[in-house]
C-alpha cells in the first residue's frame, strides 16, 4: 500500500505548479491557488492533500483505505484536439514557373483514406475540410511531366497554402 500512495503522490507533485509545504511522516501536500484559499479536498489514513475553495465539489472521489483522492481543478487534464479543418492547397508547375493543368493530385490520410483533385488551368489545387493535426501524404500524377519529387509528407496544424511541386522538364 506505501508502494501505491509514492505513485499517486509523485504524480500530484508533477502535476501541480505551486506546492507551498510537504512533511514527511504523517505526509501533507498543500497546494492553494486562490489566494491563500482552501478547503480539505482529500484525506485518508496519514495523507492528506489541501486545494482551493470549491475544489473538493469539482470531481469524483476515489479511495482506499488509508488513501483518497478527490479531483478538482488543479489535477492534471491532457487538452484534446480540435476538431477544426482547414484547406490544403499548392501548384503543380514547370521550372520556368508556367502552372500544369491536369495533374492528379491526391491526399492520403493516416487511416489510408484517400482524396483526389485535378489541378487547373494554372496548375492550382485545393483540398477543403482537411482535418488539423494529422500528417498527410500529398502525391501527384501527370502523364506529361514527370517529377523527382512526386510525393510529400505535410503536418497540418493550420491552414497551407505552398504545397508545390515542380516538373524536371518544361
Amino acid at each position: 500500500m506505501k508502494y501505491r500512495t509514492i505513485i499517486i503522490i509523485s504524480a500530484i507533485i508533477f502535476v501541480t505548479a505551486d506546492i507551498t509545504a510537504q512533511t514527511g511522516g504523517n505526509f501533507a501536500i498543500t497546494q492553494s491557488v486562490i489566494a491563500s484559499g482552501g478547503g480539505q479536498n482529500s484525506a485518508g489514513g496519514t495523507f492528506a492533500v489541501d486545494g482551493t475553495i470549491g475544489q473538493s465539489g469539482a470531481g469524483g472521489a476515489i479511495g482506499n483505505t488509508p488513501f483518497a483522492v478527490t479531483s478538482g481543478f488543479w489535477n492534471f487534464s491532457p487538452l484534446a484536439p480540435t476538431a477544426a479543418n482547414v484547406s490544403v492547397s499548392g501548384r503543380i508547375m514547370t521550372p520556368n514557373g508556367s502552372g500544369i493543368r491536369n495533374v492528379r493530385v491526391t491526399l492520403t490520410a493516416p487511416d489510408g483514406q484517400t482524396r483526389t483533385a485535378l489541378t487547373g488551368t494554372f496548375g492550382y489545387y485545393r483540398f477543403e475540410e482537411v482535418a488539423v493535426g494529422e500528417t498527410y501524404i500529398i502525391s501527384i500524377f501527370s502523364k506529361r511531366f514527370t517529377f523527382s519529387r512526386p510525393t510529400q509528407v505535410v503536418a497540418v496544424f493550420e491552414a497551407v497554402a505552398d504545397i508545390n511541386f515542380i516538373s524536371d522538364e518544361l
